[in-house]
């Protein structure tokens, strides 16, 4: 929906709860293997044949796993320090975008903070394309210095993924249209997420629509590499 200055309301993100969870469980089961891993390894090397525990051994699994269960407490230390930077919500309005921590502290961008890119082809707002270490993210520039906007949040095993990111990325894009036209936005920044540059919607047909293209791409790839190593090589990586 196109709003103007008078009526721009204020949004706030939708836990997508299925996604968190999903999130939790497994970093939950990568932190289970890495414990049964650094437990079982040891212990299953020393037991090998049936044979007794020496001495040395004692010494060694006391001094280990005394060193194992510091460093667990000062992750969890860690944890518990971080967790209270947890966001909770995220609320864009007419000044900007808001990260509410569960500490009560609040992260803003501000509209009228933006300021006009300084880097040749790189528009005021832009994208940062994403790698298979990164994802990839939405930037603008603040006293002279490329700065992320986020629309959603993951670190140290904490996170907080909208269901409604893409509704809020539009959001945010028309407030900055609003609240400060002198600000260009790139536009791959509404292809890359699906926004509409005119209503600032997210089409979730278009969404779909590429992502069945980009599966089909892949399979077509796959079978060709397929058939080459089965016409060359003799023998099929898929079949």
């Amino acid at each position: 929906m196109i709003y103007n200055k008078d009526n721009f309301p204020k949004i706030i993100s939708e836990r997508n709860l299925t996604a968190t969870i999903f999130v939790y469980i497994m970093f939950g089961l990568l932190f289970l293997a890495m414990l049964c891993l650094l437990i079982a390894l040891p212990l299953s090397i020393q037991l090998e044949h049936n044979s007794p525990i020496s001495t040395g051994e004692m010494i060694f699994n006391l001094i280990y796993f005394s060193i194992l269960l510091w460093v667990f407490w000062v992750l969890y230390k860690d944890y518990k320090r971080q967790k209270i930077k947890k966001i909770i919500h995220i609320s864009i309005d007419q000044y900007g975008i808001h990260h509410h921590q569960s500490d009560g502290i609040v992260h803003s961008i501000l509209y009228k903070q933006l300021e006009s890119s300084k880097e040749a082809y790189v528009s005021d707002i832009d994208r940062k394309i994403g790698t298979k270490y990164s994802p990839g993210y939405i930037f603008g520039f603040k006293e002279g210095k490329q700065i992320p906007i986020h629309f959603s949040k993951a670190e140290n095993g904490l996170t907080y993924i909208p269901k409604n990111k893409y509704h809020l990325i539009g959001h945010f894009l028309q407030g900055v249209t609003l609240f400060c036209p002198h600000i260009k936005i790139s536009q791959a920044v509404f292809a890359d997420y699906f926004i509409n540059p005119t209503t600032f919607e997210f089409n979730k047909k278009a969404q779909i629509i590429t992502y069945i293209l980009v599966f089909i791409l892949l399979m077509i790839i796959l079978i060709a590499i397929d058939l080459f190593t089965k016409y060359t090589k003799g023998f099929s990586i898929l079949f």
